[in-house]
């Protein structure tokens, strides 16, 4: 589907009514004006009727994603729904010819990430998004504090280090926890031979008064994600309509998909896992 550039807007579809998708929902009706949202699907019991009591009595609810795809009149989809459906979603707005912006990540299974990405690559006339948030994101802090004692037997756990080795030498480490009482950090430091720079080294809100220096944590991080949503959205826009080029690509998806499966395999069966030569992760089958 084409749209041509100029003042018009592109009219939005959008999946999923979480706690993600109600901040994109608000955004796309109300603040990015390169956009119009048209339609909103999400089947759980009650999202119709938030959605008319906080957005435009233009914009129509669906509860079958189908008709949603094939009736709500949109020209481009934002995919907010669980990761499951992520993949199909996709795949059939391609096939319907709509440009697609999908939350992360594309799946949790390699393959399926690959034939999404080789899918998107082979429509050219369509733009495809899966927004690296983070890359437009300001300094930012929240915290909680929380014990997750029982996350083991889920496979899943309360804090985790990531050590990924690169072909050129180069090292990555990462930390995810938690229990970041203190505030949330998203810090990333790029160390070399002849120095070493810090992104975000400190996203703890400092306050400096006359009671003294003292950190403090936003109570809740999803109120933190409108300036980010509305700067990915009005890059996806720009793409669509002026057909600029976007930041983040297909490929970042699925090369970020194999090296998270390949920690997540790593993390549950206790073994370090290797690329072979195509840069697929080498894993048992399940």
């Amino acid at each position: 589907m084409t749209v041509s550039p100029g003042n018009r807007r592109i009219k939005f579809a959008l999946f999923g009514l979480g706690r993600l998708g109600v901040i994109r929902a608000r955004i796309l009706a109300f603040q990015q004006p390169r956009i119009e949202l048209v339609a909103v699907c999400d089947t759980k019991p009650g999202t119709d009727k938030w959605a008319a009591e906080n957005l435009p009595p233009s914009v129509k609810h669906f509860s079958e994603p189908q008709e949603c795809l094939k009736n709500s009149g949109a020209e481009a989809v934002l995919i907010c729904t669980a990761t499951a459906t992520h993949a199909p979603l996709i795949l059939q707005a391609l096939d319907l010819g709509l440009h697609v912006m999908c939350e992360k990540p594309v799946s949790v299974d390699i393959a399926t990430t690959q034939a999404v990405v080789e899918k998107a690559a082979s429509r050219p006339d369509l733009k495809f998004l899966v927004p690296f948030t983070r890359r437009l994101n300001r300094v930012i802090a929240f915290g909680q504090v929380a014990v997750y004692g029982d996350l083991a037997k889920y496979g899943d756990a309360d804090n985790a280090w990531g050590l990924v080795e690169f072909a050129n030498g180069k090292i990555f480490k990462t930390y995810l926890g938690r229990t970041l009482t203190s505030g949330f950090e998203d810090t990333t430091r790029l160390c070399g031979t002849k120095g070493h720079s810090i992104i975000s080294a400190n996203s703890n809100v400092e306050i400096r008064d006359h009671l003294g220096i003292r950190t403090q944590s936003v109570p809740d991080a999803f109120t933190l994600f409108d300036a980010t949503f509305l700067a990915d959205l009005s890059e996806f826009a720009d793409a669509v309509l002026d057909n600029k080029p976007m930041t983040c690509q297909p490929e970042d998806a699925f090369e970020a998909g194999k090296i998270c499966a390949a920690l997540q395999y790593s993390f549950r069966k206790g073994v370090p896992v290797y690329f072979d030569d195509d840069g697929l992760p080498i894993m048992e089958s399940k």
